[in-house]
């Protein structure tokens, strides 16, 4: 059959969400794809009505593409995804996000959706305000008044094991607080499941089901988590005047402090998703670096016209920030301690043989010496890697403009 008598069908696991005012979102609910496409694309998409073909829907939005690219965009692009049936490609795997390393499911979709209906309450105006006004009076005044105690504090072993496991209880209830907040919009949430970012073990809420929400509702699911924190710290404060334990209030106002670090906008942590939905621009750290990386080459090509709009302009001093303490960060503890750098992989086979023959004991402040020259080398090898991958795709794209300049002149 020929191209342009192909009958595109959308599929019936695809719904459609506006993301803003120039954007919508396409979600295929089976295999778990979102995509964001622009209103033009929205519009060739609406044309489709499962019985007409490609040639009459190329005439409904005035030829702008030929039926070749309205093939191309239907039946390879879309399909890959799983939004238009077709035979033609396979549809691609949803994958989990490539920051994310080694990630895992603990606590299954199932088990939290039997209890995020039960905590929906705590999103309720009225009650979301009396609860922040007494937690942050409490904690505010505890931390205060018990400066010097928790300063001065000396923890004993069976004590950060109490910490720890406190700590634990309290990240999981944030995590059920972005779930919560997700299912209190009337999005799907997933499971809750830990992983690793950066050699750091980081927590998470599969709430990805929000991006098809209002852009001021995925700030909201964004705070809960730290709402939740807020929460749990506090009745670790009140439990411990009750009880009379130190323990508990120190560690509440540290669990506290510690999920404020959160807002920090330059890591993929609260602060980050906020600015992302409040800019409302996904891939907010790749479009920057791009855009960063687009702007200096047109500083060197007199021919590359580089557009300085206000968003454009924010997205470069983003970038660049986020590179620059990166940047001092590095260059501060290389300059302090180079030996560890240097030395690394001198230093990582002596520990590891240590351990083999029982010279050395294990222990978790051992190996955190390894942390900072083991980063070091792992974005060493994301630079060299991602100068090789776009090497590779400019050769590419040169080698198909030269293979499509032969076949035009043998065309002629």
């Amino acid at each position: 059959m020929k191209k342009e008598l192909l009958v595109p069908r959308i599929s019936k696991d695809v719904s459609f969400h506006t993301f803003s005012k120039d954007s919508y979102l396409i979600h295929q609910s089976k295999y778990n794809h979102r995509i964001k496409v622009t209103k033009e694309t929205f519009d060739i998409l609406n044309k489709i009505d499962n019985a007409k073909n490609l040639l009459t829907i190329n005439s409904d939005i005035d030829n702008i593409l030929d039926v070749n690219e309205l093939f191309n965009l239907l039946f390879i692009n879309f399909a890959e995804y799983g939004i238009i049936e077709s035979t033609y490609v396979a549809i691609k795997k949803s994958q989990k996000p490539d920051y994310l390393k080694l990630s895992f499911i603990l606590f299954p979709e199932k088990l939290i959706e039997k209890i995020t209906p039960h905590l929906k309450f705590l999103f309720q105006k009225k009650i979301m305000a009396s609860i922040l006004f007494v937690s942050f009076a409490l904690i505010t005044t505890s931390a205060i008044n018990n400066f010097d105690i928790i300063i001065s504090q000396n923890f004993k072993a069976y004590d950060w094991l109490f910490i720890f496991i406190l700590g634990f209880v309290s990240v999981t209830f944030h995590e059920l607080g972005h779930a919560t907040a997700t299912s209190y919009f009337g999005a799907k949430h997933g499971g809750i499941g830990g992983g690793f970012y950066l050699f750091s073990p980081v927590y998470f809420a599969d709430v990805s089901d929000i991006w098809k929400l209002k852009p001021s509702q995925r700030i909201v699911v964004n705070l809960a988590g730290i709402y939740f924190e807020l929460i749990i710290s506090s009745l670790y404060i009140l439990i411990g005047f009750i009880w009379g334990k130190e323990i508990l209030l120190i560690t509440g106002v540290l669990i506290f402090t510690k999920s404020l670090l959160n807002l920090n906008p330059f890591l993929r942590s609260d602060g980050y998703w906020i600015l992302s939905d409040a800019t409302n621009i996904p891939n907010l750290h790749k479009i920057s670096k791009s855009l960063l990386f687009s702007f200096i080459t047109s500083l060197f090509k007199e021919n590359l016209i580089f557009s300085t709009s206000i968003k454009n302009v924010f997205l470069i001093l983003y970038a660049s920030i986020n590179y620059m303490i990166l940047l001092l960060f590095l260059g501060f503890y290389i300059f302090s301690n180079p030996e560890s750098v240097v030395y690394f992989p001198y230093n990582f086979y002596i520990f590891v043989e240590s351990i083999i023959y029982g010279s050395k004991p294990f222990s978790i402040g051992s190996i955190t010496q390894f942390i900072l020259p083991l980063l070091f080398y792992y974005l060493l090898f994301n630079l060299l890697k991602n100068l090789i991958l776009r090497r590779q795709i400019k050769r590419g794209m040169r080698n198909n403009m030269k293979a499509e300049k032969q076949r035009n002149g043998n065309n002629v």
